[in-house]
């Protein structure tokens, strides 16, 4: 697509999808496509679906390095022809413990962190990104959560006992060295906000005791079917943390949702697609929320999502839905 033709439905999609103003100010997309999903671990796959998402009118980018195709997000960035400071992109660093692709070893993880972030801005070919986000609350040897890439710890926590435990001493110490390596990033610049992933209350609450920089984002998997019982999306919202869903449309059983009958009479009452509804029951909550996808028609059917509303019933129904196979503990608060 010409340079010119992108930069015309980059301006249309722009006044088009609304943006949430985050802590720091900045003005995010409430939209994003994301990297993480069919085109993960694949570079080469990755930059024709990035180029793609921009020239249909996303108007940024969710990356990480562990997704493992940050090189080819780059590679797609130039191939649309749109310049990388005209889009909101986002990127992720590995929580302290985790070595799978970039190494943020327990007592180094302030420098590792640092080291982390430089590999994401060369890996992107940017100077600057964004946001940046902790992927996840830390990894701690030795505990019962059966990853053997990276075990959890196993801890008691108020509300999600064994499987966060962000108010024990050694995981938060962990967290908090990266906290302040990525205020050192804001401070210099490098990223225009900060924020985490997949944390828990206890994990807000250990950063808070040694910050006042409160996070920008907590990206959580959060989708219709799919209860919040510890309140954890208000809880972030009444703190001045937006809540950026990923998996919006389910986890592992999005069929479930897709194919619900009362999805789909809602669905069929507004000349819509549940994909449609199940994206706008998130946006509606004032949330914002990443997709992915790498075919153009469901790239574009994303995006209609917006112009048009659910009534408050019809809200109040889908949240009452309980359909989810994902554990809303082990989904909303870890990888």
């Amino acid at each position: 697509m010409a340079t010119s033709l992108v930069a015309a439905v980059l301006t249309a999609a722009a006044a088009r999808l609304p943006t949430v103003k985050l802590n720091t100010g900045a003005e995010m997309p409430t939209m994003l496509w994301g990297s993480g999903g069919s085109t993960q671990e694949n570079a080469t796959s990755t930059a024709p679906a990035v180029a793609m998402a921009l020239e249909v009118g996303f108007p940024g980018l969710d990356c990480a390095n562990h997704y493992h195709n940050q090189v080819g997000v780059a590679a797609g960035i130039k191939a649309s022809g749109v310049k990388a400071a005209d889009i909101w992109l986002e990127t992720k660093v590995e929580p302290c413990g985790h070595s799978l692709i970039t190494p943020v070893r327990p007592g180094h993880c302030f420098n590792d962190t640092l080291a982390a972030f430089e590999q994401n801005l060369d890996q992107l070919g940017v100077a600057s990104v964004n946001m940046t986000l902790i992927h996840s609350p830390p990894c701690v040897p030795n505990s019962t959560w059966a990853d053997p890439q990276c075990m959890w710890p196993d801890q008691p926590d108020a509300v999600y006992p064994q499987h966060c435990n962000c108010a024990a001493a050694q995981p938060c110490a962990m967290m908090q060295e990266q906290w302040k390596a990525l205020e050192q990033m804001l401070a210099a610049k490098k990223t225009g906000a900060i924020g985490v992933s997949n944390f828990c209350k206890a994990c807000l609450e250990c950063l808070a005791k040694v910050s006042t920089v409160v996070p920008a984002v907590n990206q959580l998997q959060y989708h219709v079917g799919m209860q919040d019982p510890a309140g954890l999306v208000a809880y972030n919202t009444a703190r001045g943390t937006v809540v950026q869903a990923y998996s919006p449309l389910g986890g592992d059983d999005f069929a479930t949702i897709l194919h619900n009958p009362t999805v789909t009479k809602i669905a069929a009452a507004h000349s819509k697609s549940t994909a449609q509804v199940a994206l706008r029951w998130v946006l509606q909550q004032g949330l914002a929320l990443a997709t992915s996808t790498v075919k153009k028609e469901y790239m574009e059917e994303d995006l209609g999502s917006y112009g048009w509303a659910l009534t408050s019933e019809e809200m109040a129904t889908l949240t009452k839905l309980d359909i989810s196979t994902d554990d809303p503990v082990k989904a909303m608060c870890l990888l």
